[in-house]
């Protein structure tokens, strides 16, 4: 069984209404070359700025990837937006918000939920210089995986793509493709962003997209683009440049279950990962 799926890659800035009007067009793109699901990159609908203030619009931004879902028939991952409220409701104490993937199916409903369990609290050698995340951010509890259009898919967000544990614990739940939505600097990017893609694919014998921001979003942020998907073999499928546009490729699930016959890794996991997140 093949079908295609999408990255949608952009440059984010801190006015939401700019960064939906740019990516309508790249998800519209997608759906007519194919696509049955899209994801869209982290801070895609507000990168950078007053979190907290663009948290308050989280019902906007949700019933915005909502309706786009249902008009293009196509379901769509929003990459990360912030939230107010963990998934039980409980208010995040201020300053920080959570940050959420929302998995939506084509027909609008939202199916999954994921906050970002790792951040990224990093010294580069960039205009930037230091990243703190966990100013900004509360890390989630829990590991997430959705079904969309048929394929199980594991969610994660940009820095998750550094820990295998998590990629090995969503494998294990049966995912068929991990996602990574990101926003992967430009400096990072260019070391580690094509290698740590490959090497979760083989690793886990799964599908893997990444879905990233590109250019320059201010005077000290950059991030790197590059999207792309990854066979299981580690193989790159296809791949985009460091320009905003929408990647549409093709998974084909019968020559990965083959693959996992051929090279059962999963039932040769010597250990096993113990800890308090459980996938739902």
């Amino acid at each position: 069984m093949s079908q295609s799926i999408a990255a949608i890659q952009m440059t984010s800035g801190r006015e939401p209404h700019a960064n939906l009007a740019a990516a309508e067009p790249l998800l519209q793109e997608a759906a007519r070359r194919g696509a049955r699901l899209a994801v869209l990159p982290e801070n895609f609908a507000g990168y950078g700025g007053d979190y907290r203030a663009l948290a308050a619009q989280y019902d906007v931004l949700q019933q915005w990837l909502c309706d786009q879902a249902r008009s293009l028939g196509m379901a769509i991952i929003g990459g990360s937006i912030p939230a107010l409220t963990r998934p039980d409701g409980s208010p995040v104490p201020a300053p920080r918000v959570r940050t959420r993937s929302l998995a939506v199916e084509a027909d609008g409903q939202v199916v999954g939920l994921y906050d970002k369990l790792h951040l990224f609290d990093a010294q580069i050698n960039d205009a930037q210089g230091r990243y703190r995340e966990s100013d900004i951010f509360e890390p989630g509890q829990a590991v997430a995986t959705a079904t969309l259009s048929g394929l199980r898919v594991g969610l994660a967000i940009c820095y998750d793509l550094r820990f295998p544990s998590l990629a090995q614990r969503l494998a294990a739940a049966g995912a068929d493709l991990l996602v990574y939505p990101s926003a992967f600097t430009a400096v990072t990017g260019a070391a580690h962003w094509e290698l740590l893609l490959r090497a979760t694919a083989v690793q886990t014998g799964c599908y893997v997209l990444g879905a990233n921001q590109c250019g320059q979003h201010g005077p000290r942020r950059a991030s790197y683009g590059h999207s792309m998907l990854v066979s299981p073999w580690g193989e790159v499928i296809d791949a985009l440049d460091d320009a905003p546009g929408a990647l549409v490729a093709g998974l084909d699930l019968d020559t990965m279950n083959e693959l996992r016959q051929h090279m059962p890794v999963q039932q040769h996991q010597t250990f096993r990962i113990e800890g308090p997140y459980e996938a739902n």
